[in-house]
């Protein structure tokens, strides 16, 4: 038997936690607290959020995060400089002058376009000062850690449960579902993600995950599947957060999330991608927060090379590009129903 916890509107696409067993109701409402805490610290779509605050610092200042957001902000150190700052925390100014803003109002500023990227002149994540978890700026700056802010409160969440099944001694299995964002801790006698046979009458936890890898240009549709029973699977694709460009003789007509920081518009190169980390933690290349790394790579694929991050992160990818060919890594477990 398997229990479903569900945070409907965490995060804006909300969170299900599924698991072997019930938790107490005192954790879930240290999970449902936690959650408030991320979203307070760095949603910019909140205005009492801390990055709202940032946005509105005419002259800077100082600001002080939740010492949970230490992790995400050294990752992005590596991605911004594995990417070459195609991948930058400040890309939120470019995504609310293309419309994606706190309001949702998906319509794009007049003359966004002079002002996109750091190639205009936009602040870019190295010339935000950091001390651990504190931000020093000297202007208003645009922050949006939607490239792996998700994937982080999945590993937090993942990491209360793990220390409640430590504290009770008692094995708890379970998966973490962040909208595409996935961390799956089943099926503990196999240490490795490969096939195994499906049988359906085992328990949950039982059995390995089956997942399917949603068709980027039809979300009603899966173009391939794979079972995983201890990993992190984060997928990225514009399918279902793009909008039209009105009112512009530029050659951009649709706009989406997924944004190159250098030029600030969005990627084109790539539909869809897949990032697996393994979650056996007696690994050497071990990450301490799987989804939140997997998270960060899979929107990195639209614009970064899978050879250039692999110089800095062990990971298995699969993508499918713009002219919807398949491309994966030997390691990847996947199976495609294209080529």
């Amino acid at each position: 038997m398997n229990h479903a916890i569900a945070f409907s509107k965490a995060l804006g696409g909300g969170i299900v936690v599924t698991t072997s067993r019930s938790v107490p109701s005192k954790l879930r409402e240290r999970m449902a607290a936690r959650i408030k805490e991320f979203e307070r610290a760095l949603s910019r779509f909140r205005d009492d959020s801390i990055v709202a605050d940032m946005a509105r610092a005419v002259h800077g200042g100082r600001f002080e995060f939740p010492g949970f957001t230490h992790p995400l902000f050294e990752f992005y150190d590596r991605l911004y400089a594995t990417s070459q700052g195609a991948i930058d925390p400040c890309v939120g100014e470019d995504l609310a002058r293309l419309g994606y803003d706190a309001n949702l109002t998906f319509r794009m500023e007049s003359g966004a376009f002079a002002h996109l990227g750091q190639e205009h002149g936009r602040a870019t994540w190295d010339s935000v000062r950091r001390n651990g978890t504190t931000l020093i700026t000297t202007g208003p700056v645009r922050l949006d850690f939607g490239a792996a802010g998700k994937g982080l409160m999945v590993d937090l969440l993942g990491d209360m449960l793990e220390q409640y099944a430590r504290e009770t001694g008692l094995p708890l299995h379970y998966v973490i579902d962040a909208g595409g964002d996935l961390r799956i801790r089943v099926h503990n006698t196999s240490p490795k993600n490969e096939r195994h046979t499906d049988d359906r009458k085992s328990d949950f936890g039982e059995r390995p995950t089956r997942i399917a890898l949603e068709d980027p240009d039809d979300t009603t549709r899966a173009i391939g599947v794979l079972a995983l029973t201890n990993a992190s699977l984060c997928a990225s694709a514009p399918s279902r957060r793009h909008w039209p460009v009105r009112g512009t003789s530029e050659a951009l007509r649709e706009a989406h999330h997924l944004l190159n920081a250098i030029d600030g518009l969005p990627a084109d190169e790539v539909r869809a991608s897949w990032v697996l980390l393994d979650g056996n933690s007696n690994d050497s290349t071990h990450e301490p927060y799987p989804t939140m790394v997997a998270d960060g790579l899979a929107t990195a694929l639209f614009v970064t090379s899978a050879a250039a991050l692999a110089e800095s992160f062990n990971f298995q990818c699969a993508l499918v590009t713009a002219d919807r060919v398949v491309a994966k890594s030997p390691g990847f477990p996947g199976r495609f129903f294209m080529k």
